[in-house]
C-alpha cells in the first residue's frame, strides 16, 4: 500500500468516526474505543466499580453510564469535563491529579481505565516514552486502588520501552492482553493493554 493511499484510509477511517460521534450525539470518538474494547473483553458488569482517569471530555463515563445500571463510576481530570448534568447520579466527576485521589475517595476499585496521553512534542520518540512513563504511573495507581482480582485498561503506543512497561503490567496482574481497536486510526502506533486478575498480595 502507498503511503498516500494509507494517508487517505487513516482520514476516511478518522472522519468516520467523528461522523458516528456527532450522529449518535456523543461526546468524543473515544467513546467507540471502549465500546469496541468492552464488547471484545467484557471488561466490567452491571455492578463494576470503576475509574477512570484522566477522563474528560467524557466519552468514557458517557459509554459506561450508558451500559451499565447499578455500580459506581468516578471520572478525574485536570481538565473541566462539561455538561456535568447529562451524566446520571451514578457517576462522580472530580477535577483534580489522579494522584489526589485519596483526598477524595477512600476505597479501591475494580477497574481502572485510562484513555490518557501526555502533551505531545512532534518527536515521536520523545513522546513515546512520556508515555510509558505515564503507564507506569497508572500501574502504580492500579496497584494501589485496584481490589484484588480487579482489571485495568489503558492506552499505550508501540516503542522500545513497550516491553518496560509489559514486565510491569505482568507483576501485577496475572493476565496482559493487548489490543487495537477499529477506531484507532491504523497508521497510529496507539494499542490498549487489557490487563486483567490483579495478584494478591501485590
Amino acid at each position: 500500500m502507498t503511503n498516500s493511499r494509507k494517508q487517505f484510509l487513516d482520514k476516511r477511517q478518522k472522519e468516520e468516526y467523528h461522523k458516528l460521534a456527532k450522529n449518535k450525539q456523543v461526546r468524543a470518538r473515544s467513546y467507540f474505543k471502549l465500546e469496541q474494547i468492552h464488547k471484545k473483553y467484557n471488561i466490567f458488569n452491571d455492578n463494576t466499580s470503576i475509574i477512570d482517569l484522566g477522563c474528560a471530555p467524557g466519552g468514557w463515563l458517557e459509554y459506561i453510564d450508558k451500559t451499565i445500571t447499578n455500580g459506581r463510576i468516578v471520572g478525574i481530570d485536570l481538565l473541566e469535563v462539561k455538561k456535568h448534568n447529562e451524566f446520571s447520579e451514578k457517576v462522580m466527576i472530580i477535577q483534580d491529579d489522579f494522584d489526589n485521589i485519596d483526598e477524595y475517595i477512600n476505597e479501591n476499585f475494580d477497574l481502572v481505565l485510562s484513555d490518557m496521553a501526555p502533551e505531545f512534542s512532534g518527536d515521536s520518540r520523545v513522546d513515546r516514552g512520556k508515555t510509558h512513563k505515564l503507564n507506569i504511573k497508572v500501574l502504580d495507581f492500579a496497584k494501589a486502588h485496584l481490589k484484588e482480582g480487579g482489571k485495568c485498561v489503558f492506552k499505550s503506543f508501540e516503542g522500545e520501552d513497550l516491553e518496560n512497561v509489559r514486565k510491569y503490567a505482568k507483576k501485577i496482574f496475572n493476565s496482559v492482553k493487548e489490543f487495537k481497536p477499529k477506531s484507532s486510526q491504523s497508521k497510529s502506533a496507539e494499542m490498549f493493554m487489557i490487563c486483567s486478575d490483579k495478584r494478591q498480595n501485590i
